[in-house]
């Protein structure tokens, strides 16, 4: 049996290219819950954004090697990339190195744009489809909420909203420092979600009239209030008309192609800049090859605002937050997971005691009462280095060292709810593991 255990991959090791593969779109995350289920996981939350795609496991049977492996050929079944290309970049974190990981994942710190507000919606949905697929189980459903908390914490304690951390504002930021353009560009914003609602009111903020292109024309009427709508079949006139489009769709296959692009910049002269947003990538790369047009997706929004001083320190004081809250809770969930241990080696010491104390002398002559003080102070005292011991290895992590007290204080494993082999060991929580496709299947 294995316990907290997250694999998945990151823009800190995967190419963008590699991200949009294997990312999930939100129309097939059920769907792929439904396989994790068949797989072996009965509990598992499904994190895919444009900088990660996450899958967290609690409380399933497979053991640590076997549940990497299932979790992989999901993947690389779902993605159609190969074994080897997973396995150069895949990320295995397991125990309280796993819970650190999400804490700071929810507050933004490990997101390409440090601090960036938009992940903890995400997790969220996240958390929520998989309560809608019925696999929060209980670990999870204390877990993921827990980090959340903390996320929210942070943006409310630390000056990280001061800086406007998102990447739709990078986008419009990036996008607008490129225009040679004078002081009144021209936007098409294409895109109806959180991303796309984000980069238009920066821009209304900014007094930049916006046009928003969207399959629901009637929404992406609502979004550009004062703006123009664009229907997508007349994206290439829209594109003709704008010196700057901001892709933040959800498709499939690219929205924004080769011949929206080419056909627009036949009818100007001026240039264009297109920025995307999306993972997979919904402008065609291709487009990067006309003439006059400037391409920014995701790589190239660099996050250079790390080098404000205020925005270092709030970053550093989030990371001190994150960091507390992650030990706060693994401390909080190491006292529920030893206290069954606790109690059962507390009982059995307490009859051992009895037994040895009813062969003395002053035995008969106690009340009760006094009997049960007695055995108490006496087992106290005895237990007190293992209890600790409880409580540290249920901190760590350590079920092996859970099943050594228990064995040693003749604890049954199925009474305290410990599986006969490890579920993960103590330390830092870095896996190295053996990958065999053969045994996987």
């Amino acid at each position: 049996m294995t316990g907290l255990t997250m694999v998945g991959i990151s823009h800190h090791g995967a190419s963008l290219a590699l991200l949009e593969r294997v990312s999930v779109r939100r129309d097939a995350r059920q769907d792929l819950l439904m396989v994790l289920r068949a797989a072996g996981c009965p509990e598992a939350v499904l994190l895919s954004t444009c900088s990660r795609v996450e899958i967290y496991v609690d409380n399933t049977s497979l053991g640590l090697t076997d549940l990497f492996c299932a979790l992989l050929d999901v993947l690389v079944k779902h993605s159609g990339v190969t074994h080897d290309e997973l396995k150069a970049v895949i990320e295995v974190r397991t125990g309280r190195v796993a819970r650190e990981h999400l804490f700071d994942v929810t507050a933004g710190l490990k997101s390409r744009m440090r601090g960036e507000v938009e992940i903890l919606a995400q997790t969220q949905a996240a958390y929520r489809e998989s309560q809608t697929a019925d696999m929060a189980g209980r670990a999870l459903a204390q877990l993921f909420p827990a980090a959340l908390r903390s996320g929210r914490k942070i943006r409310a304690t630390t000056a990280l909203d001061g800086f406007v951390r998102s990447l739709a504002h990078r986008a419009v930021e990036t996008g607008l420092a490129s225009l040679a353009t004078g002081a009144d560009p021209r936007v098409l914003v294409v895109g109806s979600g959180q991303m796309a609602a984000s980069a238009v009111n920066h821009l209304m903020g900014l007094g930049i009239r916006v046009t928003v292109a969207a399959r629901d024309e009637a929404y992406a009427a609502r979004l550009a209030g004062a703006g123009a709508v664009c229907a997508l079949s007349a994206l290439t006139r829209g594109i003709a008309q704008t010196d700057l489009v901001i892709c933040t769709t959800a498709a499939a296959q690219p929205v924004v192609t080769m011949d929206h692009v080419s056909g627009a910049m036949a009818e100007r002269n001026s240039p264009l800049t297109v920025v995307d947003l999306s993972v997979p990538r919904n402008v065609d790369p291709a487009v990067a090859q006309v003439p006059r047009v400037t391409l920014i997706d995701l790589v190239g929004l660099n996050d250079d605002g790390t080098a404000e001083p205020g925005l270092v320190a709030a970053l550093s004081l989030a990371a001190m937050m994150s960091n507390a809250a992650a030990a706060d809770f693994t401390v909080r969930l190491a006292a529920r997971e030893a206290g069954p241990v606790i109690a059962a080696m507390r009982y059995r010491v307490k009859l051992a005691c009895e037994a040895e104390l009813a062969e003395s002398a002053d035995w008969p002559t106690l009340d009760s009462d006094a009997r049960a003080r007695s055995v108490h102070a006496i087992a106290g005292k005895l237990l007190h280095g293992p209890t600790m011991a409880a409580r540290h290895a249920a901190a760590v992590g350590d079920s092996d060292g859970l099943r050594r007290l228990c064995t040693t204080f003749g604890v049954p494993l199925a009474e305290v709810g410990l599986a006969e082999t490890a579920r993960t060991g103590p330390g830092s929580g870095a896996v190295r593991i053996e990958y065999h496709p053969a045994a996987s299947r």
